[in-house]
């Protein structure tokens, strides 16, 4: 979105918080233009809780803890709080050596920056009952837990690292598929052994990684999105069944490699190569998808970062 129309709109909603101020409206959560749970939690959930959250939080500050993040706050008045004006509103560390913005690779997009200062001039409403963490909470009593399920979830703390492996068999296959085409029996054979162990890995990549889900606090299968869903709940959603759709389809292409060398159909040979270099664009896909769960949106990045 234009860089403009983003400081209108941000001018506008400020405007109007002066104009209901002015008319003596009393305010209530439910007429307030911005939601805790509905844009503030994710907001800091998604940009802040990678370095301020666990045991190794950055400077011991916790984002979690409501009442250390209101400390940095002047309910009403964004304008006069430490939040907004020594971190916030602060140039990059690129124009600025000494600049305090946070997070250290910000400052945060327009938008993001507006829903913020909004929430902050509207009183930085925080429900008592509102926690960041609550969703992604494990377990405490967990010998209440049976030993398979237990182990179900350890293996969900490898989902990050075993997810590469079909990532590049896949690729591999793609590419091995698509020289077939050219080079004849040898990139074919390679293509489809690439293909069944990226069938494999990916099957077992997936199995981790709905045990991650659940590590996660994420719905479960079963929930599908809801209208108010967040941006990355809906990139969640996607990456699981996408994700899983992959090695489900992967699946499929082995076994019609297998019936083309069983019947010597030139037609099945055909599917499951086109098939594996169709793969390449889908398992990239699921890629972006997992990546924008743990960095965000990596082209907004990567574009901010140009900009500055």
């Amino acid at each position: 979105m234009n860089k403009n129309l983003l400081a209108c709109l941000l001018m506008l909603a400020c405007s109007l918080l002066d104009l209901r101020t002015s008319i003596g409206q009393d305010a209530t959560p439910n007429q307030k233009l911005v939601n805790f749970g509905r844009d503030i939690a994710p907001l800091l959930k998604e940009r802040c809780m990678q370095c301020h959250e666990g045991e190794k939080a950055s400077n011991g500050f916790l984002i979690s803890d409501r009442a250390a993040l209101l400390a940095f706050v002047e309910p009403g008045n964004a304008a006069g709080s430490s939040l907004w004006n020594d971190y916030l509103n602060q140039p990059s560390k690129l124009k600025l050596k000494d600049s305090l913005v946070m997070p250290p690779d910000g400052p945060l997009a327009a938008s993001e920056l507006a829903l913020l200062k909004v929430w902050i001039d509207e009183g930085a409403d925080w429900p008592a009952d509102a926690s960041l963490v609550a969703t992604n909470a494990e377990p405490s009593e967990t010998g209440s837990i049976s030993f398979p399920s237990r182990l179900i979830r350890a293996i969900g703390y490898f989902h990050p690292a075993v997810v590469h492996f079909p990532i590049v068999l896949f690729t591999l296959s793609g590419v091995a598929a698509f020289l077939s085409y050219f080079l004849g029996t040898r990139c074919r054979s390679a293509a489809f052994q690439c293909l069944a162990m990226a069938s494999v890995s990916s099957i077992v990549a997936v199995i981790m990684g709905w045990s991650f889900a659940d590590l996660q606090g994420y719905p479960a299968w079963t929930n599908l999105l809801s209208e108010n869903a967040t941006e990355n709940e809906r990139s969640f959603f996607m990456h699981r069944w996408v994700g899983t759709s992959t090695a489900i389809l992967g699946v499929v292409l082995v076994v019609l490699g297998l019936l083309e060398r069983r019947y010597k159909s030139n037609a099945l040979g055909q599917a499951w190569r086109l098939g594996s270099i169709g793969m390449m664009f889908l398992i990239g896909l699921v890629g972006h998808q997992g990546g924008e769960l743990v960095y965000g949106d990596i082209f907004e990045k990567a574009y901010n970062q140009i900009s500055k």
